[in-house]
C-alpha cells in the first residue's frame, strides 16, 4: 500500500492511497474484458446505480465494445417506518427491463443487500439475464458461525478489508468521490487484486 497522501485536504490526515490511478485504470480494463463475452451482442442495458456507480460506471462502460443502453438507478435500504433490506426507491430506470439482460454497476460491493435487492427486483422485472459488477469487493462482514449473508457481485475489480474507503464513487460524508485513486483511512490494508468471474 502507498502511503502517499491524499492530496488537498479532502481526507483526515493519515489516510492513505489503497490503489493508485494507474492500478484502478488496469482493473477496470480486466473487468471489461471479463465482462465481452457474456454481453457481446445482446445489447445490455446498464443500470449504474447512484451515486457511488456514476464515476465506475462511466469508466468501465466506455471500455466496453459492443452496443449497450444505459439508464440509472437510486435506491437506499432504510426509510422513515422501514425495515433494512427493503428497497426505497429514490430513482427508477425510463427502459424497460423485460426481455433483456441487465448489468448493474455500483462501486462497492459492503454487505451487498442492496445490490441482491436490486438483481432480485430486476429478475421480477422479467430480466432475462442479471448480472452485477462493481470496482471494489470489501470483505465481508463478520456474522455469527462465519456465515456471509448475501452473496458477492459477478464482477469486481479490487479487493479491500472492512476499513472505510474514499475515492471513485465512495466518499466520506459526500466528500472524495471524485478522487482517481481510492484511499483508506488509518489501519486499512488490501487483500489483492480481485478475480472476475462469470
Amino acid at each position: 500500500m502507498s502511503k502517499e497522501p491524499a492530496g488537498d485536504g479532502i481526507l483526515p490526515p493519515g489516510a492513505s492511497c489503497l490503489y493508485p490511478a494507474p492500478v484502478v485504470m488496469d482493473a477496470l480494463d480486466r473487468m471489461a474484458r471479463a465482462l465481452s463475452p457474456e454481453f457481446e451482442g445482446s445489447r445490455p442495458l446498464v443500470l449504474i446505480v447512484l451515486t457511488g456507480g456514476l464515476y465506475v460506471g462511466a469508466a468501465l462502460t466506455q471500455r466496453l465494445p459492443f452496443a449497450l443502453d444505459i439508464d440509472f438507478v437510486r435506491v437506499s435500504r432504510y426509510g422513515a417506518g422501514t425495515e433494512p433490506g427493503r428497497l426505497v426507491w429514490q430513482l427508477t430506470p425510463r427502459l424497460p427491463l423485460a426481455g433483456r439482460s441487465v448489468l448493474f454497476i455500483d462501486d462497492v460491493w459492503d454487505e451487498g443487500l442492496t445490490l441482491a435487492g436490486l438483481v432480485e427486483w430486476a429478475v421480477g422485472q422479467g430480466a432475462i439475464k442479471v448480472r452485477s459488477a462493481v470496482l471494489v469487493h470489501k470483505e465481508p462482514p463478520e456474522r455469527p458461525g462465519g456465515i456471509v449473508p448475501v452473496a458477492g457481485p459477478d464482477y469486481f475489480g479490487l479487493r479491500a478489508g472492512r476499513d472505510w474507503i474514499v475515492g471513485w464513487g465512495m466518499d466520506l460524508a459526500g466528500s472524495g468521490r471524485h478522487l482517481p485513486a481510492i484511499y483508506v483511512l488509518p489501519g486499512g490494508e488490501t487483500l489483492g487484486p480481485g478475480v472476475e468471474t462469470p
